[in-house]
Order: structure tokens, then sequence, then C-alpha cells
């Protein structure tokens, strides 16, 4: 079999200078990594005085999210500032005892029973996304990243809320998540490598701060509507009930909880919606995968709507989902700061230091992954060798792991067993597989794509 190896960013082949850095990762963070980065364990820079470390072995990785965990624990200051007036002290950027209670809180919704429930309103918003897009012609041309970003967002707020949001509201958030990517970036690389002058573009012309604003009204909305007595059974009234029902320093404010489910909602359905995409960019560009795909669903499945039990019966499936979170990573660039010394890889590592693991490079490393620029689902198979512990993190490790990873992995199989069945995506001409990364891996230019009818 030929296996498709999609277009990644050129590789310069020598470190760039921190001006060149900064102009290129304003552009595309994945473009400054150099080719030698694919192999190496472990990397310092010292640019202007500010230590950056990055760990890029599985030892080196399990010493920082595992071994000593709670010592990386926060997020470097770059992020704060960057995510802190969309997400305020929500669980991706808190750190201490607040970071501990409002994980507590929110790790009892993501279990087994609760997915389970869930799987239900994320099989009634596929299908109607199913049935809209029924009503297209065979090869009308689609969006594909916004129509996985609405669909992310329609099961998310089902999960959250109990309720679909009115597709104005749905389609505003999305919007303005988008809106806040174009302005916002996760790195803040003039700050990362010491130019502390540089002035802070974030926010540029009051975009960002008026696309989370909308977000923050939109859910204050909806949150209302979770004291409704039909409401009961939803997430947020479980949060709020949490909350009233124990004493005051476990218990989370009305603020704290919109943190928490803009968390939710981001991760719901920016990086999902992400992933879907370049799932359906990659089928189309492999249709020895595509194929595979369709004879595993044909088998096991035969043209009924999959039930949450069916999942586990769609190992093929699951495995292509896990490829590509191999390749396109959700969040390819997870930066940490330590909080007091420590030694890695033999090298001092003084507090305040920023330690950068980068899942784009340590899930392409050319010692740990045969071919790793290729499309080779069948790596993932439960018959393969399993990848070498901490060289595949697309939910990160440790302390920080994404609590709602068991939810995004089901909703994505079930997203694939009911649309791939009626569905095919061609890219429309001209699409050459292009991404952006900012403060997530998403394709460029929307991801145009045909849609064709089975």
């Amino acid at each position: 079999m030929n296996h498709f190896k999609p277009p990644y960013p050129a590789r310069p082949k020598k470190q760039f200078n921190p001006l060149k850095a900064l102009f290129y990762a304003h552009k595309n963070l994945l473009s400054i990594w150099p080719e030698f980065a694919f192999e190496k364990d472990f990397m310092h820079l010292k640019v202007l005085k500010q230590n950056i470390f990055i760990v890029n072995s599985p030892e080196t990785v399990r010493k920082v999210m595992i071994e000593n965990g709670m010592n990386y624990l926060d997020k470097t200051t770059q992020q704060v500032k960057a995510l802190e007036p969309l997400l305020g002290n929500g669980l991706f950027i808190s750190t201490g005892a607040t970071w501990k209670k409002h994980r507590r809180l929110l790790s009892g919704s993501f279990d087994d029973a609760h997915i389970e429930m869930y799987s239900k309103v994320m099989i009634s918003a596929i299908k109607d996304t199913e049935a809209k897009w029924d009503k297209l012609e065979s090869g009308a041309t689609v969006s594909m990243q916004p129509e996985m970003a609405q669909l992310g967002a329609d099961i998310i707020a089902r999960a959250l809320f109990g309720e679909k949001l009115g597709s104005e509201s749905a389609e505003s958030v999305v919007a303005a998540f988008a809106d806040y990517q174009t302005v916002v970036r996760q790195m803040d690389i003039p700050k990362l490598i010491g130019m502390r002058w540089f002035p802070n573009l974030n926010g540029k012309f009051g975009v960002g701060k008026n696309a989370a604003q909308i977000i923050h009204d939109c859910v204050d909305g909806i949150m209302e509507k979770a004291t409704y007595k039909e409401n009961a059974d939803t997430l947020v009234a479980q949060f709020i009930h949490a909350s009233e029902t124990l004493d005051e320093s476990e218990s989370m404010t009305r603020l704290e909880i919109r943190n928490e489910i803009i968390v939710l909602f981001m991760a719901g359905h920016e990086t999902t919606a992400n992933v879907l995409s370049w799932v359906w960019y990659l089928l189309s560009q492999a249709p020895d995968v595509e194929k595979k795909l369709h004879e595993e669903l044909e088998r096991e499945l035969g043209g009924k709507t999959p039930s949450y039990e069916d999942v586990n019966k769609l190992p093929y499936t699951r495995a292509i989902l896990d490829e590509t979170m191999r390749l396109y990573p959700p969040v390819p660039v997870l930066a940490r700061q330590a909080a007091e010394d420590d030694t890695i890889n033999g090298k001092h590592i003084p507090a305040k230091s920023n330690v950068l693991i980068v899942p784009w490079l340590l899930q392409r490393h050319k010692k740990h992954w045969k071919n790793p620029d290729h499309f080779i689902p069948e790596r993932f198979m439960p018959d393969a060798k399993a990848p070498t512990k901490f060289t595949y993190i697309p939910f990160s490790a440790g302390p920080r792991v994404c609590p709602g990873k068991t939810f995004g992995i089901k909703e994505s199989v079930l997203v694939f067993a009911i649309l791939a069945q009626r569905f095919r995506a061609e890219t429309t001409n001209g699409y050459t597989g292009g991404m952006d990364c900012r403060l997530t891996l998403r394709p460029s230019d929307n991801l145009p794509m045909k849609l064709i009818k089975r």
C-alpha cells in the first residue's frame, strides 16, 4: 500500500535567530522547528537571558508530566495572558488550590456512565447534520471546518445545557471563537524569548475582547435556563447544584462555573472540530484507508445508526482517529513553567524557566515512529505494537490530562460511524492541505470540500 504523506510546513535546516523565529511563528507556530528537532531528545535555548527547555523523549516527557508533574503544573505567563480574557480562572489555565477544586468537581462528570448518557445527544446532533447534508445536492461544496465546528458546538451545547443552542447563538459562539483565535496567540513569542519590551498584540483592535464578550454573554444567558426544572439533569445544572451543596471552600461561584463551561465548550467544539476536519481531509487523500473504513462500517453496522455499544466494534475507525491526532495534535505545543529548580536529562532547570512539550515534534519523532510523516492508521490497530509510552500525547498527560478525553474519542468515532456511511468528501481544486496554528491546529481556508452522497 502506498501510504499518503500529507504536506507540512517547510523545516529549516538551522535554528532561526530570535527575530526570524518571531516573524515565522506569528504566521504559523509550526514553521519554526528545524529538521534536526525531529530527532533530538532534549533541547535548550537561551534567548535574551530567557531559558527555554524542550523535552522531546519519553523519559524527559515523563519527568515533566508525571514524575515531577506538580512542579510543572503552571502554564506559562504567555499562555495565561492569551487565554485569561476568555477563560478567566478556568481549569485550562488555573493553578494551585483553584485548579484542584475545579478539577475535582469536573472529573466526575466524565465517567463512563455520564458519557454513555451524553452519547444520546451526540447521536441526535450527528443525525441532524446528516439530515442537513442530505438536503444538499451531491457534489455541493461545504466549508468542512465550520461544519464540524457547528456540529461540535451542537453536541457540547446539548450535553452542557440539555437543549440545543439556537442556531443563531451557536453560530455566534463558533464565529467568536474563530475571531478570538485570529488575534490571540497561545504563545506570545516576543515575551517567551525575553523581548518584554515588545508590544502585546493580543486583543488587536479590541476584536479579541469583543469576541470574548460575545461568548460570555451567550453562556451567561444559557446558564440561566439551567436553573429551570426541566433542565435539572444537564451538566451545568449539576455543577450549580454541586456547588450549592458544598461548603464555601469547595464550591464554585457562578462566574467560576461560567469559566469552566467555556473551557468545556472550547475543548468540546474547537479541538474536536479540527480533528474531525483533518480526518475528512486525510480520507479524501487516502482512498485505500477510506475503502477499509467503509468496509468496517458496512460489516459492523450494515447501514444502521450506531449505538454507544457499537463504538468498541469499530477499531479501524478509532485507528484513523488516533493516527489523525498523531499527525495533527489538537494542541501542538504544551508550555509549562518550572515552579522550582529541577534537573532534566542532566541539565539544571532554574525555577521560572519555560519548559515546552511539543506533540508536533514528539509524535513525528524519527526515533520513535516509522515513516513518521505518513498517514498509516494500521499502526494503532489492536494487533499492532503499541506506541512507546509518552511519545503519543494528543490529550496531554499527567495531572493536566484532558478530563474530556473519552468524551471526545467516543464523539469522534460516532461522527464517522454515522456520516461516513452516507457521505464521502473530496478536496476542491487548489486546496493544498495548509494549516493554521494559533491556539489550536486547524486546516487553513476553512477546508473547502465537495460532499459526495454514497
